[in-house]
Order: C-alpha cells, then structure tokens, then sequence
C-alpha cells in the first residue's frame, strides 16, 4: 500500500475503497488516493455505490493517457541532469545558488521558524488569508512521521522559501510551494528546483509530479518546468455527478459565462471551477458540443442577444 494511504489511514482521514483504488476527499469531491497519478477504471454501479458510502458531491479521476494533447493534464519529470538543461538556463541556476542555499529542514523547525516566511509569501495574492500562527504550527507538526520531506531556501540564514513534498517508493509529490516575493529577483526558484530533481529523480530514479492543470486559469508554473524537462502527461477526465447535482450541472451549464459577471465569492469561484471542469469533462465526448448546441434553452438565446456570443461584448 502507498506510504500516504498508509499515513492517511493512521491520521484517521476517510478513506474509501473502489474499483481497486483508494479514495479521499478533496474539498467536495472524491480523488484517488495516491498522489501518483494512475488510470482508475471504475463502473457506474462502482461509481454510485462509492458516492452513496462517502456522502461525497461527486468523483473525479482520468481512465487512460493520451499520446496526442488534451485539454487534462499533468506534469510530471522523470529524468534530469544539469548538463542537458538550456545553457541559459544553467547559468541562471548558477547565479541562483550563489545568493541562495537549498536544504532539508523538519516539520518540527518549520513550525517554529516559517511562520513569517509563509505569511509573507500570501502578501501578493488577492483576499489571501494566512492561518494563525498556532494553525500554522499544527499543520507542519501533523506531518511528522508521515512521508512527507520538506525543503528550505535559505538566503544568508533567513528562510525565503520552502515546499513540502509526498515522498513514495517511486515518486515524490510537490503539495506545497512558498516564496517570498521579495526575493524573487534572486531565482530562489530555480535553486530549489534543482536541487528537487538532482534528489529525487537523478539520485534516487523516482518521478517528480506537481499536479493537474488548473481549470480556471492558466499559470506560468508548467511552462515554467518544462525548461528543467518536465513534460506535460495529457489523459482524459472523469465527473461522476451524485443525481442532484448532476441535474443542476446540466442546468446550470449553458450560462456558465454568466459567472463572470457575477462579483466574485467562495461560491462562486467553487461554481465555476466545477463548470469548468465539466466543459473539460464534454471535450472527451464526440458528441457533446453538438448535442449542447440543439439542446441551447430559450433563455441561454435570449441572454445571447442581449449581452453578446460571450457575454461580454453587445451585439450591435
């Protein structure tokens, strides 16, 4: 079993078990367990059957990898050596460990001392609010003795940066990254990755993951680790919906631009992440734009001729 089901299982988190794979929550939703990507083959009795036990809104997952491009991803880098990065990005690496240094720091010392690191990070992300102090010291200190490993940079002695990886057997799992914006002209960023990947994947022959895209806005994270040879792993995706919320997603579907007009709030950015999601969900189905398109409520036309093809922009 994954060394993190393992973990989960010992803090007592939910865990459920279908079609030959764990599952946990992730916010309203359930996901597989392991933070190593892997194709579920799941039935829709086994779907039901799941989100009935779990009480969960709805299933999420991908069934098979594509070799030609999708609109699902995620990234993943499983060979690395500095000599076959970009010359420019060499040096650039170069430069970065000469103001900064890159270690291994414990749960129980990040509690104490990353703190003011971690808050000041948040500094440039709208309506971001940090957790307390004493908050912040419980979530560090929950992952001592779990397969977690995490990583400082340091300029001088101040801690800038750190993240927090999921270490398994073949893999390791990047769940979190913060630095400080201040710092930022100094590449600590580039330190830190390779020092990751020198570790993890050209000492130790395991792959390196940070997740899935994110489906409602593009960042400059992916394109930026694709220079360090991490590879976009294009599959499909998966949205089993529980009966109630599937009708209000094929209700609600046809106006998902609407949302962006809409101030935006807690509610609103889980409603439109889930839209999104389901536009990503029907660009796997043949048929699915096509059958939306006959299928366009009277009203959606209307809303179409007042504010425009994306309501946005009037027709004139």
């Amino acid at each position: 079993m994954d060394d993190y089901i393992q973990w989960l299982k010992q803090s007592d988190e939910p865990i459920f078990e279908a079609g030959g794979t764990y599952w946990r929550a992730y916010q309203d939703a359930l996901v597989p367990a392991s933070l190593k990507p892997h194709p579920v083959e799941l039935t829709r009795a086994q779907a039901n059957e799941l989100l009935e036990r779990s009480g969960a809104l709805f299933l999420r997952y991908f069934s098979k990898i594509s070799e030609k491009p999708t609109d699902f991803w995620y990234t993943a880098c499983t060979e690395y050596s500095f000599k076959k990065v970009p010359q420019k990005l060499r040096a650039q690496i170069r430069r970065a460990y000469k103001f900064c240094r890159v270690e291994r720091v414990d749960a129980s010392w990040l509690s104490q001392y990353g703190y003011q690191c971690y808050v000041t990070s948040l500094t440039r992300r709208r309506n971001a609010e940090p957790e307390s102090r004493a908050e912040f010291a419980e979530i560090c200190r929950g992952a001592e003795g779990g397969p977690f490993e995490f990583w400082g940079v340091f300029v001088e002695n101040q801690l800038i940066g750190f993240n927090k990886y999921v270490v398994g057997d073949d893999y390791a799992a990047g769940v979190v990254l913060k630095l400080d914006p201040e710092y930022l002209s100094l590449n600590p960023a580039l330190a830190m990755e390779d020092t990751i990947l020198n570790k993890y994947v050209a000492e130790q022959g395991k792959s390196v993951t940070i997740g899935f895209r994110s489906v409602l806005q593009e960042t400059n994270r992916h394109r930026f680790l694709q220079q360090f040879g991490y590879r976009r792993i294009y599959c499909d995706l998966k949205l089993v919906y529980r009966p109630s919320l599937n009708a209000a997603v094929k209700l609600s579907y046809p106006f998902r631009a609407l949302l962006d007009r809409i101030p935006k709030s807690e509610w609103n950015s889980k409603v439109r992440a889930l839209l999104a999601q389901e536009a990503i969900r029907r660009s796997f189905d043949p048929d699915g734009k096509r059958a939306a398109r006959w299928r366009e409520p009277i009203l959606y036309r209307i809303a179409r001729s007042i504010w425009g093809n994306h309501y946005g922009t009037t027709l004139k």
